[in-house]
C-alpha cells in the first residue's frame, strides 16, 4: 500500500497548489452521450455486447499543469442484452490524468488513476512517473511512462489482488485540422504485468488500449464524435478486437 499512499500524497498535494495559486488558462466541463458498436471484438469476445454510455467529463489547464477526467457510466438503463441474451447489468468507470509542470522544462510529474467497477469486476489502476509535453505545430499533447499499481477482484476466478504491476505508458494527442474538425489520438498500455495481476483477471503480460478519433465542432459547445477503439488484453476485452463508438456532446 505505500505506493497508492504516495501517489494519493503527491496528487492532493498538487491540488493543494493548484487550488492557492493556479492561473487558469481553460477549463471545460461537458456532457457525452454515446453508443458502443462492437466490430470483431465481439467474435472474440463473447463476454462483450453492444451498448450505450453516458460521460460527464472535465479539463483544466493551469500554470502548474493539467487536468482531465471523466466519469462513465456503461449501459446506465440496464438495456443491453449479453451475448447470451441475459441483462448485461451497468458498468461504472471513472479516470484522471494529471500532469505537474517541473519548471518550466515540457517536463512533468505524471499521475493517472482509472477504476471500473460493475456486478463481477472491480479494477483500480494508479500510474506515477514522468511525462512530456507535445508541441510540434499545431500537434499538442503528452507522452508519459511510470510505474503501476494496482488492485482488484473478479468473480468468476474468485481470486483478488493489490500490489505493484510493471509499468505503463501513455500518448494524449489533438490536432485541429480546420475551424470544424478536429482529430484525435489515445495510446495506453501496460506492460510487465506481475504474475497475481494476470491471474485474476485473465491478462497477459502486455495490454493496451488504443483510440483514434475526429470531431466535428458545430461551435464551441456542440460537438459530434466517430472514434475507433482496439483492445488487447484490457478490461473486459482479452482477446484483440475493434470497436466503434458514436458520440454527441455538449460543452459548458
Amino acid at each position: 500500500m505505500k505506493l497508492s499512499k504516495s501517489v494519493l500524497a503527491i496528487l492532493l498535494g498538487i491540488g493543494g497548489i493548484s487550488s492557492v495559486s493556479a492561473e487558469v488558462h481553460f477549463q471545460q466541463n461537458n456532457v457525452i452521450l454515446g453508443y458502443e458498436y462492437l466490430l470483431d471484438a465481439e467474435d472474440k469476445n463473447p463476454n462483450l455486447y453492444d451498448q450505450a454510455y453516458f460521460v460527464l467529463g472535465h479539463t483544466t489547464v493551469a500554470d502548474w499543469g493539467s487536468a482531465t477526467g471523466w466519469l462513465r457510466f456503461e449501459n446506465p438503463l440496464d438495456s443491453s442484452e449479453n451475448q447470451k441474451g441475459e441483462d448485461a447489468g451497468a458498468t461504472t468507470k471513472a479516470w484522471l490524468k494529471l500532469d505537474y509542470n517541473l519548471g518550466d522544462s515540457p517536463f512533468n510529474i505524471w499521475g493517472q488513476s482509472f477504476t471500473c467497477a460493475n456486478k463481477p469486476w472491480m479494477e483500480q489502476n494508479f500510474y506515477l512517473g514522468g511525462s512530456y509535453d507535445v508541441a510540434v505545430g499545431k500537434l499538442k499533447g503528452t507522452v508519459g511512462i511510470g510505474a503501476q499499481y494496482a488492485y482488484g477482484s473478479f468473480s468468476p476466478t474468485g481470486k483478488s489482488f493489490n500490489g505493484a504491476s510493471g509499468g505503463a505508458v501513455t500518448m494524449m494527442l489533438g490536432y485541429p485540422l480546420t475551424s470544424n474538425w478536429f482529430a484525435k489520438a489515445y495510446y495506453e498500455a501496460q506492460f510487465n504485468r506481475s504474475d497475481e495481476h494476470r491471474e485474476v483477471f485473465g491478462f497477459d503480460s502486455y495490454g493496451h488500449q488504443a483510440i483514434i478519433g475526429i470531431d466535428y465542432r458545430f461551435n464551441s459547445q456542440l460537438f459530434v464524435s466517430t472514434l475507433y477503439k482496439h483492445r488487447q488484453s484490457w478490461g473486459g476485452a482479452l482477446n484483440g478486437g475493434g470497436e466503434l463508438l458514436f458520440e454527441a456532446g455538449y460543452n459548458f
